[in-house]
């Protein structure tokens, strides 16, 4: 008799599972762990499973990804050292997924290599190109401007996938919607993302705190340390909030949001709800000089020029023109479809039957 070529119970487990690895922190922030969130969702949504490594990670994230039937394992040692690389192997052992998952840049060459050694195909989610070596089966930087040619001049030859196509967001943006912009944009939505190390959300509060004519929402993200002194610089007429679970239902009602950027600013796009949008690392002051070029957003500057006399006057200029607001909506959305997730577990799908 002829021998099935079907696959094994056991083969086909472990062809169902990702193991990914990624952290969060108040220096970090939680960017990192909330793109592998939206590609582990569009993971599970393929009837596949996915657990995170983690050494740094806030409860309320734990809590969020047990929400998610996504289980987390821990670390004890230091993010990207080699007892970091090796406990991590331990885990992959034990899981034999298919893929994993690597995203943060604290993960080198060396800690690459050591991964991709053990047989396991590698996904590496990158933002800046600047590792020495890349030792992966597929690339994924989603940053606007991206160029695959960053990583071919280093030597890498596998696939590389480029540009807010491939925008990492969670299941809830990638709901179809039609925006309807109102004609004066006065709810306004300040969001900073997870962490906000900086503490910018209080200070844009206090800026914001005087303005009668704005209907004002702030929500701080689940690494946010700062909560007295956002609530002693909040109006009385602010609403205030700790990181809440319904955010793309918070930037459908806003007319403008106060960001940065990151995966938060991608969001916002994908709603077609305009932006005024800072930045806080040279790869994001590239991002927002470029959308701000093609009008899609407002370029607030780098936070480390922030200044608050500047905020209501811009907030109220985007208030003012439904026109503007019509073009960021419509731009926005053109650019950012919010499938970028799908898109990957389609992509690594067709290399795991090669």
């Amino acid at each position: 008799m002829t021998r099935s070529r079907c696959a094994t119970p056991s083969l086909m487990a472990k062809q169902s599972k990702m193991l990914i690895r990624a952290d969060a922190s108040v220096a970090i922030g939680t960017g990192h762990v909330m793109r592998c969130l939206a590609l582990a969702q569009a993971w599970q949504d393929a009837g596949r499973e996915a657990t995170v490594v983690a050494a740094e990670m806030p409860d309320s994230l734990l809590i969020r990804l047990g929400e998610n039937k996504i289980p987390v394992l821990r670390i004890g040692s230091a993010s990207g050292s080699p007892e970091d690389a090796g406990s991590f192997l331990g885990h992959a052992s034990q899981l034999e997924p298919a893929w994993i998952v690597i995203d943060g840049d604290r993960f080198g060459s060396d800690y690459l290599q050591s991964i991709h050694a053990s047989g396991s195909r590698v996904l590496l989610v990158d933002d800046y190109a600047d590792r020495p070596a890349f030792s992966a089966d597929v690339i994924v930087n989603p940053n606007f401007g991206a160029d695959p040619e960053r990583y071919r001049n280093r030597g890498y030859r596998a696939p590389v996938l480029t540009g807010p196509r491939y925008a990492l967001l969670r299941r809830e943006f990638r709901r179809p919607l039609q925006r309807q912009v109102r004609e004066r944009g006065n709810r306004i939505l300040v969001t900073l993302g997870g962490s906000d190390p900086e503490d910018l959300t209080s200070q844009i509060a206090g800026a914001l705190a005087s303005c009668s004519d704005l209907n004002v929402t702030i929500v701080a993200g689940s690494a946010y340390a700062n909560k007295s002194q956002l609530i002693a610089q909040t109006g009385s007429r602010t609403k205030l909030l700790f990181d809440s679970n319904n955010m793309r239902e918070l930037m459908m009602d806003a007319d403008i949001a106060i960001t940065i950027a990151g995966g938060t600013l991608w969001e916002l796009l994908s709603l077609g709800c305009a932006a005024l949008s800072y930045a806080r690392t040279t790869g994001g002051a590239y991002l927002v000089t470029c959308l701000a070029q093609r009008g899609m957003i407002v370029d607030m500057g780098e936070i480390s020029r922030f200044d608050a006399g500047v905020i209501a006057p811009a907030v109220r200029e985007i208030a003012g023109s439904i026109s503007a607001r019509q073009r960021m909506a419509s731009q926005g959305q053109a650019l950012v479809d919010g499938l970028g997730a799908s898109r990957i577990v389609e992509m690594i799908h067709q290399l795991s039957r090669r």
